[in-house]
């Protein structure tokens, strides 16, 4: 009998086991998600994502069906989906939670006014304008603001397909064998007087029922984000928020395989009374010598806010020691400012500790400790 493999093209129904809330009192949802990979033969390391595939709020779909006054058994037709029917389309395969460029130049195109036209074709011009109309808006809010007409499969030729999204695993196979867990931010925000999730996170967080739902996954394999096969060599990871999520993973699989190097966690959120994520996990890791350090940042429990690469200065003599010896230096979560702010923060720590120029440091870090030995990996998004 042939195996099954599971991948991006084929996922795998999975079966959500557990979910809870691990930020009680924070206004900002963030949730713990388990799910079975029993029956899958799905196997994954510390480091690998989970590609998941969601599917768009149902009441969304029925008020977008209602604005371009159609039915949701009209059918259209489409590469992906052959013949089909206008609800099934906008339920499981084309993104309408958020409007884009196609559609956005389709509206235009219809309007017969010159004026609107001409506002529309401004923004169209100018690809920074386009991105910052579209980043708020969706087909609804476009037609309410520019009112045309669009037939189903009008419609759908506007629209994109939904992509996978991929989420740092949480887990190790060894700790919790036959299943993967998640540390999902769920995104919720209100534009126009309507209440709005992102495509993935609601979905994640209004549409599973535990045991019951089945979630399209697969596993999205790492080449660089891995764990030292050197036990014996110390490990420094930085996860503020959710970035946390590949080294809860990390610390379970050394602490399974006997690894003998030492783990320093540094981690960052809001409050620590409320967004402490796995506050328990990392005390008994502490206490029971698994965890070796852990320093946290939290930004908002004072008066001047505190972020990870402020720690990091704060313990910059540790961290060359640390480093010097050979230690791996890992950083998981946002690309666009923390991991520039905690990269700017190494340097300067290379160039302090070191007793480098800035250019030396600025070398030793960028290509001897990140290219030459690989002792620099990043996950960031």
């Amino acid at each position: 009998m042939d195996t099954i493999t599971y991948d991006r093209k084929n996922p795998f129904m999975a079966t959500v086991t557990n979910s809870y809330c691990i930020s009680e009192g924070s206004n900002k949802e963030t949730n713990h998600y388990e799910i079975s990979l029993k029956g899958s033969g799905i196997r994954y390391k510390p480091g690998d994502s989970l590609g998941f595939y969601p599917i768009n709020n149902y009441e969304l779909v029925k008020k977008t069906i209602r604005k371009i006054k159609a039915k949701k058994s009209d059918s259209i037709n489409t590469k992906e989906t052959g013949d089909t029917t206008l609800e099934n389309a906008l339920l499981n395969r084309f993104v309408i939670h958020r409007a884009g460029k196609k559609f956005l130049t389709a509206v235009a195109e219809k309007t017969e006014k010159k004026k609107t036209k001409k506002e529309l074709e401004e923004i169209l011009e100018d690809q920074e304008k386009t991105e910052k109309y579209l980043f708020t808006r969706d087909c609804i809010d476009i037609l309410n603001e520019y009112p045309v007409r669009f037939t189903p499969q009008e419609l759908i030729d506007t629209l994109s397909p939904i992509a996978p999204r991929l989420y740092s695993i949480s887990s190790s196979p060894k700790t919790h064998p036959g299943e993967v867990h998640l540390t999902v931010a769920i995104v919720k925000y209100n534009n126009f007087d309507r209440d709005r999730y992102g495509l993935a996170t609601g979905d994640l967080a209004n549409r599973i029922e535990v045991n019951k739902t089945k979630i399209p996954v697969y596993i999205s394999k790492t080449r660089d984000f891995v764990i030292p096969d050197d036990g014996s060599k110390d490990i420094i990871m930085v996860g503020p928020g959710t970035g946390i999520a590949p080294f809860r993973a990390f610390i379970e699989h050394r602490k399974e395989t006997g690894a003998s190097g030492r783990n320093w966690l540094f981690f960052g959120e809001v409050h620590e009374k409320s967004t402490f994520f796995y506050e328990e996990e990392w005390k008994k890791y502490m206490k029971d010598g698994d965890l070796h350090k852990l320093t946290t940042a939290f930004s908002r429990d004072q008066e001047k806010k505190i972020y990870v690469q402020h720690r990091l200065l704060s313990n910059g003599k540790e961290i060359w020691n640390w480093l010097s010896n050979g230690a791996y230096f890992y950083i998981c979560g946002d690309k666009q400012y923390m991991a520039k702010d905690v990269h700017s923060a190494l340097i300067e720590i290379a160039e302090k500790e070191g007793k480098m120029k800035k250019k030396d440091a600025e070398n030793y870090i960028n290509q001897t400790l990140m290219k030459e030995e690989r002792r620099y990996l990043r996950d960031v998004y």
